[in-house]
């Protein structure tokens, strides 16, 4: 029974008649029953051996089709064989897995309340892990002649077969076309340009399953195939490297091989499958080609094998060969290949699969929290009791029992929720390609014209369901985005950021493949950026030594730890109550959700954590650790690791905690008026526009008086990554701040570290030497006291956002301007030195600002290099040339303005079924923000300039509203209520200028108040 003999059984022995504790045949029972009882599904009936019977075991019958060896290993299976004793795998099974009859007698596992976690058998163990195991690994390769317009048959095909890798050559894709399966991960190499024009044709790539772990191997220079690999990383198993390889007709036939050679080194145990268009009768072709004798003598002597299936793979008009072949070299894996008659080319997809038994991710499943059982864990399981906390250790201990709290009631309050792989594909698709498929089998053996008509015939009608299905599809989901839920900003989000993956980085040690090697590549670069720049000033050094080590002698006096009021547990709601529920974690998975569902004696013992924090001047060590997502630098080179930006992921009751740490240092700056009014980054009612506003009005107020003005705009460093820590400190001491908050904000910025986290790969925890976490709530704070003291002169103006910084001097005559300038400079030049914040010169921009021409330019030096005259400069976001026209700017939003339509245009277009509502919210919502960033101070250009954007905003109004040509856009915009760009910057300056008296800070109150003047350049003209 059930594939094992009694011998081999790990069950007691069961009567088939009665089912009790004895052998069939030493039954008292002699006399057949006319209603037995299985033992093995419980029905009367039938009994156990019953063929009938549900559970009893469906044995498919072979089709005589044995399991074939690879050559070069045969004779090492034969001498290595032995027979073995009959212990089939069986009878493994059957001693973990009960009969249904035992397994409805015990009872339901028990809630433990000490682990916080449900006991469960080791029999459901042994269930769980089996959906997770695979024995045979399945390989299939496919000319494909193209894959536009067969999405549907390749969903369908991979539906029934389930590969693990699905390798096609001839995709005949271009960069810019999108190819997306769901559950696989994609890795093509397009064909490439030839003279400037894409090439069609040619073309590999490779589909692998989500849940098998891989990664991709970058391309090397090939002169005559094309190819794409990966290389599959199974557990406790050697590495095998998969490549998918076409090698075009009109290759050279004795030199490909060079190539095929670079192709074997990429890797062990290599696999190299796809269309070689090579002829043997080796492996079954009826004539040797050129290219064919050469594969047969590299292999040789290479000592690799060829596999080929049985039958012919190529079919055409009158002729059949075999051309799909797989080279393969130490592998003594069995193995089976055949042709099948499926999917639509001159190609036949061959199924490669190797006996291998290999875990895979449990990708097929997803999370279900119910938030109320999760409340009510932690009201019944966890006893509050007020905290004892007497030093900083009762404080970590504290934090990690909170901690581990939340993590097991969710844990107790979430379950597995098997999610389903399959693609949807209308049943009338499927049937017709189970139609087309047969078609096409009769076909190739047939060879009946009238049958290949018929199989073009169907084809076709496939195609035409295909797209006609994908349309409804389409129509459907853009007629049900809408704003209420969200889903028509999730939709354009994800069109405008679409995500990549990171690909082999070039590190120390070269290329960094894995996940695993590349966020410790990148976790090693980080490493280096976070540390002090090679600057040394000794005497500020030694003063802030002796500063920061005479505040650490300093004891608290009664005073001083009194001056900061407790938290109350209705403030911490408060805040939680605004918490962002899609905002990312930390490394302690603790969400913003999980804290929007606490009982109230969580939150009360939160509370007092944090006021223990406050009163032991102490941040816990747990919430130190940044989890940094690296995201790639716009426009840089991808396998470089130090051009990725470290975006810092800190814990959510870190982060909350700081948000109460952040609100008693502004009271102190505010009190005090500490920060400089040239400060506007993240300053209240501050933005970036102010401080273009301060920029472009000191300029244009020159050009009315006839002078010149010199801007140099300064480029930092790693700004925020390189910040001395005890120089901060040190001037946290000099602006006089509460001597405890003093110690908790030094507690806060000392022993950071942080961990790399790539998919599901985390690097090891690195120390931070220098910086500030840009992911915290008080960065922003810190870095604007740590460049408070920056030098100034009355000659001329400093501007800052953050680290952005420009630097201004104007006069009639450009010697003095060179003279304001350099003198500025030159003080920045000791602070920077002083305080090891390192300037990029190369990256430093200077523009001269005249209304004219200027025969001579002053000559501007910092750190003894002089700084070339740009003809145009980008300062906060905004693009100033020399005579402020504005032209160049514009076009630049015009250009950013097209790309963001462009990934927008499925939304917006006119054959779009998105109601015309939401299509106009996604023009005034994302797209036209792009045209009026910092309108109040450019909105003044000329009317020339201004028209180039209205021309943007007509065509895409026209495009949403379907408009004719004969329809005028002045009659469209008031049919749809919407005024024009023009009058729209005018209503934004407005309340811009309007609002600007109601700022409280010195720099913007100190700007003149004058009268447009419909001739002059200065930003208020917009205002007429």
């Amino acid at each position: 029974m059930f594939n094992h003999s009694s011998a081999n059984c790990g069950f007691q022995t069961r009567c088939l008649k009665c089912g009790e504790d004895h052998r069939t045949n030493q039954c008292p029972i002699t006399t057949p029953q006319e209603n037995p009882k299985c033992i093995n599904c419980g029905a009367t009936g039938h009994i156990a051996s019953w063929r009938g019977c549900p559970l009893f075991p469906k044995i498919k019958p072979t089709k005589g089709q044995g399991v074939n060896y690879p050559k070069a290993q045969r004779e090492f299976l034969a001498s290595q064989y032995r027979r073995q004793e009959n212990i089939s795998y069986s009878m493994q099974t059957q001693k973990l897995i009960p009969r249904q009859v035992e397994l409805n007698s015990r009872q339901e596992s028990e809630f433990n309340p000490q682990t916080g976690s449900r006991e469960i058998g080791h029999e459901k163990e042994f269930l769980g892990f089996l959906e997770g195991v695979k024995v045979i690994l399945t390989i299939v390769f496919w000319n494909a002649n193209g894959v536009r317009n067969r999405s549907a048959d390749i969903r369908n095909f991979l539906e029934e077969h389930s590969p693990d890798i699905f390798l096609i050559q001839e995709t005949k894709l271009r960069p810019e076309i999108n190819f997306f399966i769901p559950n696989y991960d994609v890795y093509r190499t397009d064909r490439p340009q030839r003279n400037n024009a894409p090439t069609q044709g040619g073309g590999t790539g490779i589909l692998i399953k989500k849940s098998l772990p891989h990664h991709h191997i970058p391309t090397p220079q090939l002169h005559f195939v094309e190819a794409t690999s990966i290389s599959l990383n199974l557990t406790n198993k050697e590495p095998f490297t998969v490549t998918s390889i076409y090698i075009p007709p009109d290759t050279d036939p004795n030199l490909y091989t060079l190539d095929l050679e670079t192709l074997i080194q990429l890797g062990p145990n290599p696999i190299i499958c796809g269309d070689f268009n090579a002829q043997h009768q080796n492996w079954g072709s009826p004539i040797n080609t050129t290219r064919g004798k050469e594969l047969v003598r590299f292999t040789q002597v290479l000592g690799m094998e060829i596999l080929a299936p049985p039958s012919p793979t190529r079919f055409g008009f009158n002729s059949a060969t075999i051309l799909d072949l797989a080279v393969i070299k130490d592998f003594i894996l069995p193995f089976s290949i055949i042709s099948l008659p499926e999917l639509y080319s001159d190609h036949n997809p061959v199924k490669l699969t190797f006996q291998l038994k290999f875990t895979t991710l449990h990708n097929s499943v997803t999370t279900h929290t119910d938030w109320i059982k999760f409340q009510n864990y932690l009201k019944n399981q966890i006893d509050y009791r007020p905290l004892k906390i007497n030093s900083n250790t009762d404080i970590e201990i504290a934090v990690e029992k909170f901690t581990k709290n939340l993590q097991n009631a969710h844990r107790f309050a979430t379950k597995m929720v098997k999610k389903s792989n399959a693609t949807y594909i209308h049943a009338n698709i499927k049937d017709l390609i189970k139609t087309r498929n047969k078609t096409k089998k009769a076909w190739q053996t047939l060879r009946n014209p009238l049958i290949k008509t018929e199989l073009n015939r169907i084809e076709k009608l496939i195609k035409k369901l295909d797209k006609n299905s994908r349309q409804k599809d389409q129509t459907e989901e853009l007629e049900a985005l809408n704003t209420e839920d969200g889903t028509l900003w999730r939709k354009a989000k994800i069109m405008r950021k679409k995500a990549q993956k990171i690909p082999a980085l070039l590190g120390e040690n070269g290329f960094a493949y894995s996940d695993s090697i590349k966020a410790e590549t990148i976790a090693l670069s980080l490493e280096k950026q976070f540390s002090l720049n090679d600057l040394s000033h000794r005497e500020t050094e030694n003063e802030v030594k002796k500063s920061t080590e005479n505040f650490s002698t300093l004891p608290l006096t009664n005073n001083q730890i009194d001056n900061l009021k407790c938290i109350q547990p209705s403030e911490v709601i408060k805040v939680i109550k605004n918490l962002n529920i899609k905002k990312a974690c930390g490394l302690d998975c603790i969400t913003n959700k999980m804290l929007k569902n606490l009982p109230c004696t969580m939150i009360f013992e939160f509370t007092e954590i944090i006021n223990n924090i406050f009163k032991f001047n102490y941040f816990p060590k747990a919430w130190k650790t940044a989890v940094v997502v690296p995201i790639l630098k716009p426009g840089k080179d991808p396998t470089q690791p130090e051009n990725y930006r470290p975006i810092s992921l800190l814990s959510t009751l870190s982060k909350l905690t700081e948000k109460f740490i952040l609100e008693k240092l502004n009271e102190h700056l505010t009190e005090n008026k500490i920060l400089c009014p040239e400060q506007f980054g993240f300053r209240k009612s501050l933005t970036t526009t102010h401080q273009l506003l301060r920029v472009v009005e000191y300029i244009t107020s020159g050009f009315e008086k006839g002078e010149c003005t010199g801007a140099v705009f300064l480029d930092v460093q790693k700004a925020f990554d390189r910040v001395w820590i005890q120089g901060l400190i040190h001037k946290l001491i000099r602006y006089k701040t509460p001597p405890q908050l003093l110690q908790l904000l030094k507690s806060y910025l000392e022993e950071r570290k942080f961990a790399v986290k790539i998919g599901n790969s985390i690097s090891e925890a690195k120390i931070m030497r220098a910086g500030i976490p840009q992911g915290g709530k008080m960065s922003p704070v810190l870095y604007s006291l740590y460049v408070n003291d920056i030098p100034k002169t009355h000659k001329t103006l400093l501007g800052m956002y953050a680290d952005d910084t420009a630097i201004l001097a104007k006069n009639k005559n450009h010697k003095y301007t060179a003279a304001a300038l350099n003198q500025h400079l030159a003080k920045l030049d000791d602070w920077f030195l002083k305080w090891k914040i390192a300037l990029n010169v190369n990256k430093t921009e200077a523009v001269y600002f005249a209304k004219g021409r200027r025969k001579y330019k002053p000559i501007v030096k910092i750190k003894n290099q002089t700084i070339t005259w740009s003809q145009q400069a980008k300062y906060l976001g905004v693009i100033l040339d020399e005579k402020l026209t504005w032209k160049n700017h514009i076009t630049t939003i015009k250009t950013k303005f097209r790309a963001a339509s462009r990934k927008l245009f499925p939304l917006i277009a006119r054959d779009s079924e998105m109601n015309r509502k939401y299509k106009l919210l996604v023009y005034t919502a994302i797209l036209r923000p792009i045209i009026t960033y910092g309108c109040p101070i450019w909105g003044a250009a000329a009317n020339s300039n201004i028209r180039m954007l209205e021309i943007l905003e007509n065509n895409i109004i026209r495009l949403i509203c379907k408009a004719g040509w004969y329809m005028r856009n002045e009659d469209i915009r008031n049919a749809i209520k919407l005024i024009s760009l023009k009058e729209f910057i005018k209503k934004i300056s407005a309340k811009f200028y309007h609002n600007l008296d109601n700022i409280d800070n010195e720099a913007i109150q100190q700007l003149e108040h004058y009268s447009p003047d419909p001739k002059s350049k200065r930003p208020r003209k917009i205002l007429l």
